[in-house]
């Protein structure tokens, strides 16, 4: 990933996105704006836990302009306590969109309340055009308000599971969405999601594509096998596209035919 290839253009109907590593990703409308989501561009959690970054950030947190940066909850690798000051310093008409447990570190970052919308469960957010729709995650006590999203861009839906336990029922209504795009936490620790679980809640969202997220960044946050997921996907739903993307990765979505 780099500035030059954030700057691309992006076609008509369409959407690029980046995944940054860990949950984070980057995206890009036709209208040149870009949103982020869980950047963990940082080395903190090693700082503050002593899991020790296994992957470069592709990006770095001073490089990014971002209009919009959606968090699904506050703990550090989703909330970077190193990152997100540097982002919201550098890009002083951005907005931060999180629930209620990312509050306490918004204010330490030094986020104005008036740069932040507070996202809460079963509801849907209109910000300049780009609509949130939230569901809760179930992260149990690590995260009493972790959040499961849709980020509608108009021409493609994004589901992004956050990290959740496998809770089919609770994320049904983001399914019925029909999202072009599913982007689940596959790593199966600390009441995550495994590749097996991750692959079923894709057979239940029928998405176009199946990017796996939350593996490869920390050893002590479990395997996270993507290469077992993509197989996962092709027994139970050989209709989706399952594909892997290294961090940096531009993959571009275009809008379905119908």
């Amino acid at each position: 990933m780099s500035l030059s290839q954030i700057e691309m253009a992006v076609p008509e109907k369409s959407l690029a996105l980046w995944w940054l590593g860990q949950a984070g990703f980057a995206f890009k409308t036709p209208a040149g704006r870009i949103v982020y989501l869980d950047p963990y561009l940082s080395d903190a959690v090693e700082r503050l836990h002593g899991f020790k970054r296994l992957s470069l950030p592709p990006i770095a947190a001073d490089e990014v302009r971002a209009d919009l940066v959606v968090l699904t909850h506050e703990h550090a690798d989703h909330l970077d306590p190193d990152a997100v000051p540097i982002i919201a310093r550098n890009n002083l008409s951005c907005r931060f969109a999180a629930p209620e447990g990312c509050t306490p570190g918004l204010t330490e970052a030094g986020v104005a309340p008036a740069a932040r919308l507070l996202l809460e469960a079963h509801r849907r957010y209109d910000v300049e055009g780009l609509v949130i729709h939230t569901a809760p995650a179930d992260h149990g006590d690590l995260s009493p308000t972790a959040l499961c999203l849709v980020l509608d861009f108009g021409a493609v839906r994004v589901l992004c599971t956050g990290d959740t336990a496998f809770r089919p029922q609770a994320i049904q209504p983001l399914c019925d969405l029909r999202p072009d795009v599913m982007l689940p936490c596959i790593n199966g620790v600390f009441g995550n999601m495994g590749h097996i679980d991750a692959a079923m809640i894709v057979q239940q969202a029928r998405p176009r594509y199946a990017i796996p997220c939350h593996f490869g960044m920390f050893a002590e946050q479990g395997a996270g096998d993507p290469a077992g997921f993509v197989y996962a996907c092709r027994h139970f739903c050989p209709e989706v596209a399952a594909m892997v993307l290294r961090p940096g990765e531009r993959f571009v979505c275009r809008a379905a035919d119908h």
